[in-house]
């Protein structure tokens, strides 16, 4: 049993260990984008290319704006292309708001303004960030030219995590300032390119505490998706991961159908498997992602204004 008093040299000693490695983090990265503030907390908002309509990049729970480090240098060859960090993750401050939906579409569209950007946007989503797409083109229909979803969560398959995984998630939160998580390698990962950074925003009580508050609110957002029926004609574009690359459980068999209903939210759309990703459609296939991306921007017209028809650009 360790005493009382070793165990506050131990903790002395990993709070030492954590300030020094944030300390190199901090003089080594430094965010590529504006931090935008929308009413007391800032948001994170990275955007490259020139071109119309902008396109919005949504991560997924428990990710930045990294997720597109493959998908948004191609993006920009053709349009203005925008990702950010949602409040309380990578560099963006954490939010006093509910984290459900509805704020989150309204935490987005703040930053946009207050950045400059104008609409219309094609919105692409990945995993549960395609709730908060489908919010926002929703709530701003006149301000979407189109949508790309990606491999979606939807409200029958989004359920809170187990009660073992929301203490850890609390431990990870609690520990991190003394270095316990950082010295363990619980917050390394991720693809060799960009592990050091994506470890760097990663290793943060708020992101911990973000990744909870997100899981408390999923009964919300499933509430909240539940209660929009229709994106009208939209030009929507649903990706869905293949199913060959997955076990053929009842899950997954659930999962491909749910893509399947994504793609009937808008009387305009098209539905396209990954071949040969698994959930990590960005990162596995950003080629798909950019051409769904592209073929929007040729289906919204001159002007960016949205409604042309998708089978315009993709024979059906």
């Amino acid at each position: 049993m360790i005493e009382l008093p070793a165990l506050v040299i131990v903790g002395l000693l990993g709070l030492r260990f954590e300030r020094r490695a944030r300390k190199q983090e901090a003089e080594q990265f430094h965010p590529p984008g504006k931090l935008v503030d929308i009413g007391g907390y800032r948001v994170h908002l990275y955007c490259t290319g020139s071109g119309g309509p902008t396109v919005i990049l949504e991560h997924g729970h428990r990710a930045t704006y990294l997720d597109w480090y493959r998908v948004q240098p191609e993006v920009a060859k053709f349009a203005r292309v925008c990702s950010y960090d949602r409040a309380g993750y990578g560099w963006s401050d954490p939010s006093p708001r509910d984290r459900s939906p509805s704020v989150m579409a309204d935490e987005l569209r703040s930053a946009l303004q207050a950045a400059g950007e104008k609409p219309p946007y094609i919105l692409v989503g990945h995993s549960f960030g395609v709730m908060n797409v489908v919010m926002f083109a929703h709530n701003f229909s006149d301000e979407t030219a189109g949508v790309v979803l990606i491999d979606g969560s939807t409200p029958d398959l989004l359920h809170q995590a187990r009660l073992r995984t929301r203490l850890w998630l609390r431990m990870m939160q609690l520990t991190t300032p003394f270095g316990l998580p950082r010295w363990r390698g619980w917050c390394s990962g991720g693809r060799p390119e960009i592990a050091a950074i994506k470890q760097a925003l990663t290793c943060r009580s708020q992101n911990f505490e973000t990744i909870l508050r997100e899981d408390a609110a999923f009964p919300a957002a499933t509430n909240e998706i539940r209660g929009i029926a229709s994106l009208g004609s939209i030009p929507t574009v649903v990706i869905a991961r293949d199913p060959a690359s997955t076990n053929n459980s009842e899950f997954e068999n659930r999962h491909a159908e749910q893509q399947q209903e994504l793609a009937k939210l808008s009387t305009n759309s098209r539905f396209v498997v990954a071949q040969g990703s698994r959930h990590d459609v960005p990162l596995a296939r950003p080629d798909v992602v950019v051409n769904a991306v592209k073929s929007l921007t040729h289906a919204s017209g001159t002007g960016g204004q949205p409604g042309n028809s998708l089978r315009n650009v993709f024979p059906m």
